[in-house]
């Protein structure tokens, strides 16, 4: 039979499985929102004579440090969540 104190630890480690699972899965989300939204911007500058030059190496930049953010951000929550995750991989 367990103590109270070893189910109040397995409830934290519940609630640190949740928040870093929805951390990783919602970044990834956040993601392609965030380029799709960032597309319709860079679409109307690569229409724009002017802007065309400097539209596709802006987007380029842009999409790729995103992505280096979210995804960062994605693997240091699972990572977290690794690291907490006990090494029987029971709770």
């Amino acid at each position: 039979m367990k103590t109270e104190n070893e189910h109040g630890r397995e409830w934290w480690l519940g609630v640190a499985d949740v928040l870093t699972h929805g951390i990783a899965q919602g970044a990834g989300k956040l993601e392609r929102v965030h380029l799709s939204i960032a597309d319709e911007t860079f679409n109307v500058l690569h229409r724009i004579p002017v802007t065309r030059p400097w539209s596709q190496a802006v987007r380029l930049t842009h999409h790729k440090l995103s992505k280096l953010s979210y995804r960062s951000v994605a693997a240091v929550a699972s990572g977290a969540g690794q690291l907490l995750t006990p090494p029987d991989g029971h709770r």
